[in-house]
């Protein structure tokens, strides 16, 4: 029997020590771009998830290995980077409605295209809108935007300028009818795109610099392309159009949405190189706003918000997840800013209505 016990206890620690080399990779995430191969794509994706079992094996050690404990503690520690990405530590911070004198509030959300396409959904519409102009927001970050106009609905740009009373507005448009679109309530200095010029796309980084009562505030809005998880797209005659889909469309034909998964990351990552060199080439005070279909772990997300503050980092709690849908752990959608401005509170706000939840943030332009 102990002889038994032997074999079985060196069996799992061998698998212990497999595991935590796999674990030590998918800690590399921040370092090893995706187009270096597909389990970089896979392991940012999950690693919550290993981070979960590397814990659980951790613990483990502790009981039956103890020997060999502090190494894969120190292990488990060399995830930090990761670790302090995917996860807030700030239970006590709280979200107040009343906005401070000289705070800017901040809202963006990828309002899925205001569900354009049903009557069904006109309820949920009304709702979408009523949250927006409840939030007392000075700027409107919108991403998926299209407008949704029928008798009982209007998302047009002037109808949510009138009804906010946020007059000034960028529709940065990558068709007749999609693209980002900014509201703010004060001037702009200037309006641009950048284009995703290192990839096939239409989208681009769209940014304002706003004439706020304290300083000019520079505010970019982007969405990176859509993976088109949910679309049964190899099933679909090739005369139906796909929203946002300009580039190769061979690998949406293809049945395994991990192999689709693997080659947005690589795309994500070219645009993300784009974005950062924006991000350091102004001097102005920004916040950076996004749906980067792209966790916390990922490569793109590590190069973007080097040297950035995150607002829900710094004031969030758990895993602050955006998208409403698959896995818990999925915060795709951010609020950057460089070190001109200060993040006062954060909040994500978990309503059903889209098929993210809109980030809001107070923010304040250091004097």
């Amino acid at each position: 029997m102990a002889l038994k016990n032997s074999i079985f206890l060196r069996g799992i620690f061998t698998i212990g020590c497999l595991y935590s080399a796999c674990y030590l990779l998918a800690c590399a995430t921040p370092f090893i771009s995706p187009v270096h191969g597909y389990f970089f794509s896979f392991a940012s994706l999950f690693f919550p998830f290993i981070l979960l079992g590397m814990i659980g094996w951790v613990l483990l050690s502790f009981l039956f290995y103890r020997r060999w404990f502090l190494l894969f503690l120190f292990c488990l520690a060399a995830g930090y980077q990761n670790i302090s990405a995917i996860f807030g530590f700030h239970p006590t911070q709280h979200y107040s409605q009343k906005k401070m004198a000289g705070n800017i509030r901040i809202l963006s959300w990828n309002v899925n295209s205001f569900l354009t396409g049903s009557n069904k959904t006109n309820a949920k519409v009304l709702e979408m809108m009523s949250l927006i102009k409840s939030s007392d927001a000075d700027i409107l970050c919108f991403q998926d935007y299209s407008v949704n106009k029928n008798e009982t609905v209007n998302t047009s740009p002037e109808f949510i300028s009138q009804s906010t009373q946020l007059k000034h507005v960028f529709f940065s448009k990558t068709g007749e009818n999609y693209g980002v679109i900014i509201f703010s309530r004060w001037p702009f200095v200037q309006q641009c795109n950048v284009p995703y010029s290192n990839i096939d796309s239409p989208e681009n980084l769209a940014y304002v610099d706003i004439q706020t009562p304290y300083k000019v505030l520079r505010v970019y809005n982007t969405h990176l392309s859509s993976m088109n998880m949910h679309v049964p797209i190899n099933n679909m005659p090739n005369s139906v159009p796909i929203k946002s889909i300009y580039y190769d469309k061979a690998i949406l034909l293809q049945k395994s949405k991990l192999s689709r998964l693997a080659y947005f990351d690589k795309l994500h990552t070219k645009q993300g190189f784009l974005i950062k060199k924006s991000l350091d080439s102004t001097a102005l005070p920004f916040v950076f706003t996004a749906d980067l279909n792209a966790v916390p772990s990922s490569h793109v997300y590590h190069t973007i918000s080097e040297g950035l503050s995150d607002a829900f980092l710094l004031k969030g709690f758990g895993f602050g997840r955006t998208y409403d849908s698959l896995s818990p752990t999925l915060r795709i959608d951010v609020l950057l800013t460089n070190q001109l401005v200060k993040v006062k509170q954060f909040k994500v706000a978990r309503v059903h209505l889209s098929d993210h939840f809109p980030i809001i943030s107070d923010i304040q332009i250091n004097p």
